[in-house]
Parts: C-alpha cells; sequence; structure tokens
C-alpha cells in the first residue's frame, strides 16, 4: 500500500478542489484509497467531497473541528491503511501518472522517499517525459541531507513525494507552526535508509494570493486550512 495527502484550503478553494480530485481519480496507477479529511472547511469542498465519495467507492471522507494543515494531514495518515504516503494541496493538480512514475522506483525495501520535481507553470505538466524516468539522486540519509544543502536537489516540500508510511507515521507534522514542511522535512531526512529523486515533472503547484506560500507571516493564517488524504496500494515482489 501507498498514501497520498492533498490539502483543502477553508475559503476559496471549492473552484480548484474538484479538478485536483479528478486529478488523484484519473491516476493512470488505479489501486489505491482516498481519505478525504474535511477540516472545518465553510465552502462547498464538504459536498464535493461527498459527490466524489458517492461516485467512486475508492473516496473516503472524514469531517473534523478545524485543525490547521498539520492536524489534518495526522490524521489522513493515522487513518490510512496504505504502505506508502503521498500529500497533495487541495488546490493543485497532478500528472495523469506521477503515482506510478513514483511506485515504480521503490524497488527494494529501504527505499523510504522517491521524489519528482513540481512547477509552477500548469503548461509543464503536459511536457513528454520517457515511460522511464531518469534517476538523478539516489542515496542514504547522509547524502540526502548534503544534496539540499549543495545543490537542493533533494527538496523539504512535503508534495510531490511518495513516503513509506512506516518511517512518516513515526514523524507527524509538528502542528502550531508556519511552514511546517522545513521543520518536519529535515527530521524525515534524518532517518531514512535511502531516498531517489527521478527527472520528472508530475505535480503543480498552484500559487495563489490567498494561499499560504503567498501570504506574509501570521499566526492568524494556519487556521484556514482542511486537508484531504488519499491512500494507495501497491504491488510488491
Amino acid at each position: 500500500y501507498s498514501s497520498a495527502a492533498s490539502d483543502v484550503y477553508k475559503r476559496q478553494v471549492e473552484e480548484y478542489l474538484e479538478e485536483c480530485l479528478d486529478s488523484i481519480q484519473c491516476q493512470t496507477y488505479t489501486n489505491f484509497e482516498v481519505i478525504l479529511v474535511n477540516d472545518g472547511s465553510t465552502d462547498a469542498s464538504k459536498e464535493i467531497c461527498e459527490r466524489f465519495c458517492r461516485q467512486d467507492t475508492r473516496f473516503h471522507l472524514i469531517n473534523q473541528e478545524n485543525k490547521g494543515l498539520s492536524g489534518a494531514r495526522n490524521r489522513g495518515m493515522s487513518e490510512s491503511q496504505g504502505e506508502f504516503i503521498t500529500f497533495v494541496d487541495s488546490d493543485d493538480v497532478l500528472k495523469e501518472d506521477m503515482l506510478e512514475q513514483l511506485i515504480k522506483q521503490v524497488t527494494s525495501d529501504d527505499i523510504d522517499i522517491v521524489e519528482c520535481w513540481y512547477t509552477n507553470d500548469k503548461q509543464e505538466l503536459d511536457l513528454p517525459f520517457p515511460k522511464d524516468a531518469e534517476i538523478i539522486f539516489k542515496g542514504n540519509s547522509k547524502e540526502a541531507l548534503v544534496s539540499l544543502c549543495k545543490n537542493n536537489m533533494v527538496r523539504l516540500n512535503a508534495v510531490a513525494k511518495l513516503y513509506r508510511r512506516q518511517l512518516i507515521i513515526s514523524f507527524p507534522f509538528l502542528e502550531g507552526l508556519f511552514y511546517e514542511d522545513v521543520y518536519g522535512g529535515i527530521g524525515i531526512l534524518k532517518h531514512i535508509k535511502k531516498m531517489v529523486k527521478i527527472n520528472y515533472i508530475g505535480y503543480y503547484y498552484r500559487v495563489r494570493s490567498g494561499s499560504i506560500m503567498n501570504r506574509e507571516f501570521n499566526t492568524k493564517n494556519l487556521d484556514s486550512v482542511s486537508y484531504t488524504h488519499l491512500t494507495l496500494p501497491t504491488n510488491r515482489e
């Protein structure tokens, strides 16, 4: 099993949510379950999630009071059954074969993370890539941290990655922090056995004027997030 997670913002996300969930539903890798964590949303996001649950038995909805991005991610991880987990912001879009490209790189039991590139230019999702993406980094914990500092080949972002669940469940996202990916990302890299990075753009990260990544630091910004979780099973030899 593997798991992916997608966050849904409490405000102004309903216009993007359906496109996000469509991009998950239409993946070329089809053997997965989707755990949608409704983190106190106030727009029509809940109704959109409910519609996907009615139409596709792989989708499951969990409703909870608002706990913020990290709290919703952690709830999704605890509810997931997948061997691997990946995260997807609810206003973002996946390339149709992203999950397949990541999962096929898990060739041994010591690979804990597989990463691909993300882009802020949606048109780059349409760029052609080889069926078997080129591996541009493969290394252990120390080598990954060196790459992070030396050439930024390895990134700290939570998205555009596939994590071994056994690893990441031991490092829940820290709640009440801004840019929690930075804190959690370094901690996770310190405990991996191996990770792989492929030269493949599989994730569109939408930058919006109201999004967390495009706001000035303010602790009040932390309570306006909902989160969606997706779990994916995979066949391992």
